[in-house]
């Protein structure tokens, strides 16, 4: 870094700090103390202290909560740029640099003062998500990061970036990132068992061998939605109330609980792996008389009925994800129990080997952007280009548009409590259950991807106790509510998270909001097996009958 670069952030550090102790920690301040480089998949980013909706939860580990705008706090976020430094995101790298002190990270050394005060750099690699993250926390492959707050060389930037309805908040915005450094921990959006078999692994990749890793945490549920296209998810309204499998009192477009179409665990296992190819294979009976879905909304439209239309083929479309993708393996081990079931497991289709159409979208937003595409004939993702290994999407030249597609994506992504969201896909229920805490903790809908956090121990003793006070903060029933806001409130209920019995945390007897801790359980000892089927926890005995 040149001399008056380092100058000048100096100067703005003095300035500020002269001006009401604003940005009082800043790079000038020196080295981190204690660095975490932790990759994997975004599902614990709150507790580590990042801002959604310029809000946090209180986070684990700093002494502070970051803000939109850096004042009255000592802890900032920074967000990597290839670019202008308005133009950060969080969708490959990220950090947050704060102090913390043995009130955080009890059994903390060195430092200052009785509570050994020390600088900590909390550094998050998004980038590949829950596959490439645990590989490099059990096979110890290097990745790159933002290495500390002096060599990303980055500057004073309030910002905000947004992604499916969500806005992310930085302070420091950093251009470069550093290679070759060891991950400390990884974080995934299933816990490390489930990681084997080709569906569940990146393309030239190995097997994750879960019992390398010393510590394995299930930190909380993460409940994972299937979206459909805006136009199937009308397409099923409507065939719902005309079969009579709705109430008489929807209409098509109506955003509530009521309305809200479902598909069988049975049928879901079918479309993704093209057992079923083409929407004509799903009939319903309407007036004594058996029509295909296609037909029926054929019918509809006749009938001038609002929020309909003829598809432009009846192919199955779906955006799956790429293989190792955090919340395509829980989609696989709750709904297709792979590779739970070894051999006799099904397998997730793969493009050009089944009659659907399959796609990758290699991240949540692509996600986003691919059903976008499929119900408008937009161009915000075909014509793009994958990472490889893995396939391009289709040219724009491609006709699209008004195509019944399907895909995944956490429950946090387009939620609005009135409208149902912006985007062009709507979540469906799964076996008559929406996808909400309430729902989970009765034990009604199954599709939950346990999150952890796992490491091999460090001879660092100060990692390990800031690690493992992370991971008691993480899973804390007031920790889990916090982060069911606005974020994950959609128009048929809340959804995003759950906490776990097996974390020792005392479900109530019926459901309770402000303490949603599940009284199923994958395990209540021992590692976390996110092939077990979930029982009522023994340790508790308690389950609501509704």
């Amino acid at each position: 870094m040149s001399t008056s670069f380092t100058f000048r952030l100096l100067m703005v550090g003095l300035f500020t700090a002269m001006a009401g102790n604003v940005w009082a920690l800043t790079p000038a301040d020196g080295a981190p103390e204690l660095s975490l480089y932790i990759p994997g998949s975004q599902a614990n980013d709150p507790a580590f202290g990042f801002l959604v909706n310029n809000a946090t939860v209180a986070n684990a580990l700093c002494l502070d909560n970051a803000n939109p705008t850096a004042t009255s706090t000592t802890t900032h976020i920074y967000f990597h740029t290839a670019g202008a430094a308005s133009a950060a995101v969080n969708d490959n790298y990220s950090a947050v640099y704060c102090y913390t002190d043995t009130t955080k990270i009890p059994g903390l050394t060195g430092g200052i003062g009785a509570t050994h005060k020390t600088r900590l750099w909390i550094s998050r690699r998004r980038l590949g998500a829950s596959f490439v993250g645990l590989d490099a926390a059990a096979n110890g492959t290097l990745l790159t990061y933002l290495k500390d707050p002096t060599t990303a060389v980055c500057s004073v930037n309030n910002g905000s970036y947004s992604s499916g309805g969500a806005t992310y908040q930085w302070n420091y915005s950093c251009t470069t990132v550093t290679a070759g450094i060891a991950a400390t921990a990884a974080t995934s959006d299933v816990t490390p068992d489930v990681f084997h078999g080709s569906d569940n692994v990146t393309p030239g990749k190995s097997d994750i061998d879960a019992s390398v890793l010393d510590n394995k945490f299930a930190i909380a549920g993460h409940i994972v939605g299937i979206p459909v296209t805006l136009k199937l998810r009308n397409a099923l309204q409507y065939a719902g109330i005309t079969s009579g499998s709705l109430p008489s009192s929807c209409t098509v477009g109506l955003e509530t609980a009521a309305c809200q179409p479902s598909l069988s665990k049975e049928q879901l296992v079918s479309l993704f792996t093209g057992s079923v190819y083409d929407w004509s294979s799903f009939y319903v009976k309407v007036d004594g008389v058996n029509k295909s879905l296609p037909d029926v909304v054929a019918d509809g439209v006749a009938a001038n009925v609002a929020g309909l239309a003829n598809p432009l083929d009846t192919a199955v479309h779906l955006c799956r994800r790429e293989n190792g993708a955090g919340q395509q393996v829980a989609v696989l081990a709750n709904i297709l129990q792979y590779p739970c079931l070894g051999e006799s497991a099904p397998s997730i289709a793969q493009p050009g080997l089944v009659l659907t159409d399959v796609q990758y979208a290699t991240s949540l937003g692509a996600v986003d952007k691919c059903l976008g595409d499929y119900n408008d004939g937009t161009n915000g993702w075909f014509g793009t280009t994958n990472p490889s290994p893995y396939q391009n999407p289709p040219a724009t030249s491609v006709p699209h548009g008004n195509q019944w597609a399907l895909s995944i994506q956490t429950t946090e992504r387009n939620a609005n409590a009135t409208t149902g969201g912006s985007a062009k896909y709507r979540f469906i229920k799964i076996n008559g259950a929406s996808p909400t805490g309430e729902q989970v903790f009765l034990g009604h809908y199954p599709l939950v991807g346990e999150y952890g956090i796992s490491w091999k121990t460090s001879s660092n003793a100060n990692v390990n106790a800031a690690l493992n006070a992370l991971v008691a903060y993480s899973s804390l029933p007031s920790t889990v509510a916090g982060r069911n806001g606005t974020l994950s409130n959609h128009s048929w209920g809340q959804a995003g998270y759950i906490a776990l019995s097996a974390n020792g945390h005392t479900p109530s007897e019926t459901w309770l909001a402000s303490n949603p801790v599940s009284p199923f359980a994958r395990q209540t000892s021992g590692a976390p097996d996110a092939c077990a089927i979930p029982t009522v926890n023994p340790n508790y005995g308690t389950v609501e009958l509704r």
